[in-house]
């Protein structure tokens, strides 16, 4: 697998979300050559470049990953909505995704 090189989340999303570089998490360290940041106040949630197959994500979108019932599950996440929802509307997203 590549290394992914391409970075579509930048340093003013990153700051305004308050995403910290992370490489915490079994499943999450399983994925090579991709940047993961835990979200902030969000306890096993993390934003991603490539899902959890090593794919890098379209430009404009990272991959929102969390925790279901049967393990780390996530989804294609648009960066506006990452710079535009607080930790609550993140959750929401959550609980309305997370039976895999």
């Amino acid at each position: 697998m590549k290394e992914n090189k391409t970075f579509h989340i930048d340093e003013s999303t990153i700051k305004k979300a308050g995403l910290q570089l992370s490489d915490e998490g079994n499943q999450v360290q399983a994925i090579p050559g991709t940047r993961k940041f835990k979200y902030p106040g969000l306890e096993g949630v993390y934003i991603m470049e490539q899902d959890l197959y090593g794919n890098a994500m379209p430009e404009g979108s990272c991959f929102l990953a969390f925790e279901g019932k049967h393990g780390l599950i996530g989804q294609p996440l648009p960066i506006e909505t990452l710079r535009n929802t607080d930790a609550a509307g993140l959750q929401k997203i959550i609980e309305s995704n997370s039976n895999g």
